[in-house]
Formats: structure tokens, C-alpha cells, sequence
């Protein structure tokens, strides 16, 4: 009951949706924000835990095929 005297006594009702709006829009952006960067942090420390295999220096050979390089 509180909110409906509030929007009756509003100037401008108006801009108080769309402030309304803009607020919850930006709670919903920052929440997805906050859960892709988690998602990347996470993604990350799993690639750190993954060992590369060992390198060995490879002999990179000439293509026969026309290539005279």
C-alpha cells in the first residue's frame, strides 16, 4: 500500500517506471556479469591443473608436391 501512494504522489510517474526499469535491468546485467567472469575464472584454474605433455622438437619436412621452399 506504500508503493501505491508513492505512484500517486509522484510527479512524474513516468520516469519512476523507467528509473523502476533501469534498476532491475542493471541487478540482472550484473548478475550474469558476475557469473561469466566466475565461469572464466573457473575455466582458467582448470586449464592451469592440466599438464601439457612433453614437447619434442619435430624435423618439419619439405611437401613434395611442388612446394620448392
Amino acid at each position: 500500500m506504500t508503493e501505491e501512494k508513492k505512484e500517486k504522489k509522484s510527479l512524474n510517474p513516468v520516469a519512476d517506471r523507467v528509473e523502476k526499469r533501469t534498476k532491475e535491468i542493471s541487478v540482472k546485467s550484473e548478475k550474469l556479469v558476475s557469473e561469466g567472469l566466475n565461469f572464466l575464472e573457473n575455466f582458467i584454474l582448470k586449464l592451469l591443473e592440466v599438464r601439457p605433455r612433453e614437447y619434442k622438437p619435430r624435423e618439419f619436412r619439405r611437401k613434395d608436391s611442388g612446394d620448392k621452399k
